[in-house]
Formats: structure tokens, C-alpha cells, sequence
């Protein structure tokens, strides 16, 4: 029997349906159960098909990254449309972001904790584009992040002056180090009342964005 051969749209959809599989698996269960064997018996392929889309758990791997840093953006721009002023803006988009992150613990431990290769690891190699694109998706965020903190800084002008990069690689390093402990377990262990602990450590980084 002739191959199948499928059009440029009907690949990338079946790359989709793959990506949801293994999204789906490693949100659930965790980046330890994610594995090519169990996305292929998900999607009922064998594994030199699954490998027609995907050349290996590398790449897939990317593609989970571009997904998820692509959601946590739409949905922190979602959160502030609704903001009337800078601070709400920056408000709103922190707490989009505690909430991304306390709702899907083992996304956020895939995007923020696992050692996995980054852009730079990637030069050179055939993967060097898509992991470009991966990159921008993680940039826009720390992008939006620094243009909302700028914007109330410059409606503050008594307050010191501050690179506002700065001010954000500070607060989201606050914020990921809070968040990794109530999404592992531990805050609840070391904390009488890990929320409000959690609440506090979340209003601390608003003061360093507010002076």
C-alpha cells in the first residue's frame, strides 16, 4: 500500500493533538510520567510515527514550553484589561500570575524548575529555531511585566529611581520562591498559616515595585 502522504495542515494538526496529549499527561501526572512510549499508546501511534512529528522528547519538550509561556501571558493581559490604574495593573497581573501558578503545579514546575535545555544550548543545532521561538514566547512576559511596573513608576516621581528590569527579576524571584514552596508541599509544613505567609510575601514584592 502507497504512504499517506498528509498536507502541511494536516501534520501540524496532528502535532497539536500530540502536544494536548502530552500536555495533558504532564499536567495530571507530572514530568516523571512523561514519556514518548506513553503519548504514542495515548494517541494509539507507534513510536517511529509519533517520531514523524515529534524527532524526540527534546523537541516536544520546547514545544510544551511555548505552550505554556504563551498561556501565562494571555492570561496575565487578560487579567489587567480590566485595571483602571497602574498599580491595579501590576496588582492584577501578579496575582494572574501566583494563580497560573498555584493552579497548575506541574506546568509551572516543567517551566520554572526542571533543568531542562534552554535557547543558548540549542545554537547551532536543528532545534535552534523553534527554540528561538520558545524563548520569545518566555521574554513577553517579563517584557509586559517591566513596561506595567514602569508605567506606575512614572506616575511616582518622588519615589527613588530603579531600573524597573530590575524591580521585576526581583519580585518574580520572590514570587517563584513562595510559589515553590506551597506547590512542593513544604510552606504547609514550616507555616502555621501558609496563606497568609503567602499572602505576605506577595505584598512584600509590591512594595518593592511601590516604594
Amino acid at each position: 500500500m502507497p504512504k499517506i502522504t498528509r498536507s502541511v495542515q494536516e501534520v501540524d494538526a496532528v502535532r497539536e493533538q500530540i502536544l494536548q496529549c502530552a500536555f495533558d499527561i504532564l499536567a495530571k501526572h507530572g514530568y516523571e510520567s512523561l514519556s514518548m512510549s506513553k503519548i504514542g499508546h495515548k494517541m494509539k501511534m507507534t513510536a517511529a510515527n509519533l517520531y514523524n512529528y515529534y524527532a524526540n522528547k527534546d523537541e516536544l519538550l520546547i514545544a510544551i514550553h511555548k505552550k505554556a509561556y504563551g498561556m501565562l501571558y494571555d492570561k496575565t493581559r487578560a487579567a489587567v484589561k480590566s485595571a483602571k490604574t497602574p498599580l491595579e495593573r501590576y496588582r492584577k497581573l501578579t496575582d494572574a500570575f501566583v494563580e497560573f501558578a498555584t493552579g497548575n503545579v506541574n506546568i509551572y514546575d516543567v517551566m520554572f524548575n526542571r533543568p531542562v535545555k534552554q535557547y543558548s544550548d540549542y545554537i547551532g543545532t536543528p532545534h535552534e529555531k523553534m527554540s528561538y521561538e520558545e524563548y520569545h514566547s518566555s521574554m513577553r512576559l517579563l517584557t509586559f511585566t517591566v513596561k506595567i511596573i514602569k508605567e506606575y513608576r512614572d506616575t511616582q516621581p518622588d519615589l527613588k529611581p530603579a531600573d524597573p528590569k530590575s524591580l521585576a527579576l526581583h519580585c518574580t524571584s520572590a514570587l517563584h520562591g513562595i510559589i515553590s514552596l506551597h506547590n512542593s508541599g513544604v510552606l504547609k509544613q514550616i507555616a502555621g498559616d501558609p496563606e497568609a505567609v503567602m499572602k505576605e510575601i506577595i505584598e512584600a514584592t509590591m512594595r518593592l515595585v511601590t516604594g
